[in-house]
């Protein structure tokens, strides 16, 4: 069978869109399938154009995408009928018998992907991965750009219910798709590939990243700023006393705003308590990065939009052994899993205070760290490992296709 990814990013990219299409394309595609994921470039990628190879995949950075950040109308147009000119074409080449439309796409340029399958009749599936409508819609600047929003909300709408099929990673989004008049919703939910996220050596790790065995680490991976505040994760550490905090270091992995982060950090006199590694593509070596921590940190800010969501570095630290500290609203649906689970703490999001406590908690107890590590590792064994996620996605395809 040929499948189509539509991803409107630059790939590869250290996000979870790509790690969650990277591995059903990979997957599949060692099943036999040909599988296309197509991406962007744009001027400040320029060098990504093109067509590559990555694990089997065909990956191909053909669209060009104007600006991602942008909310101006007519970027967003213009985005959009550069995705629907150029998906035009390849649909003609490649011939996919199912595209599957990752959503948010960077730039806004699903519009454009999904009429131009409508186009060409080809079967589309919607991979609908947050609530981004509202999401942008809350941070638009002026009352011209929340009306264009709210408009696009109501137009995605109807694609998504013109589409063959829209999948969704929780139940919570699901529901919240069904009260929009969305019918055919499935959930495929985000996990973890236990095959290569799992505990690694710790003590060999930590040799290798020259941090010292007595350490206290706290990870994070993922985006740097936006709607994960290590910055709160900054404050907290500095309330601890000096003989705590200076046996504790933060591991950042990822992009996104680290120069801030770096200089609140030294602002707090806590410069060498942070460690950035940079952003990491090889998940093997981001899995064993986690293993060398103690607790892994998802510091949400206080959107009650992610009430509704999990993120997937929570089944990666999970299924690395980690317990995790996620600052949650106590009804949303992480916070629910973690204390059903019991593999972590939550913690309101944005208060400082509070985070404190409950990574202090983690620093005085490392036998029930240990213990909760397991719990948590056993839980992405169970309900969340992505080969069997894979596995139940690609028969859904198959029952539409059929």
């Amino acid at each position: 069978m040929r499948i189509m990814f539509v991803l409107g990013f630059v790939l590869p990219f250290p996000g979870a869109a790509w790690t969650r299409i990277s591995f059903f394309a990979r997957k599949w595609s060692q099943r036999g399938h040909v599988v296309d994921v197509v991406g962007t470039f744009s001027f400040k990628a320029l060098k990504e154009k093109g067509i590559k190879k990555i694990e089997g995949i065909n990956v191909f950075n053909i669209i060009f995408n104007i600006g991602v950040k942008t909310e101006h109308p007519l970027i967003v147009t213009l985005n959009n009928t550069l995705s629907l000119l150029i998906l035009l074409f390849h649909l003609l080449i490649r011939r996919p018998k199912v595209v599957i439309i990752s959503v948010p796409a960077g730039g806004h340029m699903q519009i454009g992907a999904i009429i131009a399958c409508k186009l060409m009749q080809v079967r589309y599936i919607i991979d609908f991965r947050d609530e981004w409508e509202d999401y942008v819609y809350g941070r638009a600047s002026k009352n011209f750009y929340k009306k264009m929003y709210k408009l696009l909300k109501r137009v995605m709408t109807a694609l998504y219910e013109k589409s063959d099929l829209v999948v969704t990673v929780t139940q919570p989004i699901a529901g919240s798709l069904t009260l929009r008049g969305v019918r055919r919703v499935k959930i495929v939910p985000n996990g973890a590939d236990v095959t290569v996220f799992k505990p690694y050596d710790k003590a060999a790790v930590r040799r290798r990243l020259r941090v010292k065995d007595e350490e206290f680490i706290i990870v994070y991976e993922g985006t740097v700023g936006e709607y994960y505040r290590l910055d709160v994760v900054i404050k907290a550490l500095a309330r601890l006393d000096n003989a705590v905090r200076n046996k504790i270091r933060l591991l950042v992995v990822g992009s996104g705003d680290m120069p801030n982060l770096l200089k609140l950090a030294e602002n707090f006199g806590l410069k060498d308590n942070v460690l950035y590694l940079g952003a990491k593509n090889d998940k093997v070596e981001l899995a064993q990065i986690i293993s060398a921590g103690d607790v892994g940190v998802i510091p949400y800010d206080d959107n009650p939009l992610w009430k509704n969501s999990v993120p997937a570095k929570f089944y990666e630290y999970c299924a690395c052994g980690i317990p995790v500290i996620a600052t949650v609203y106590d009804d949303s649906l992480l916070a629910s899993i973690i204390k059903e689970g019991e593999v972590g703490l939550t913690t309101p999001p944005l208060d400082e205070e509070e985070l404190s406590k409950a990574i202090l908690w983690f620093y005085h107890n490392a036998e029930l760290r240990e213990v909760m590590g397991r719990r948590a590792r056993m839980l992405v064994e169970e309900k969340f490992d992505r080969n069997k996620i894979a596995d139940e996605f690609f028969k859904l395809v198959l029952r539409m296709c059929n």
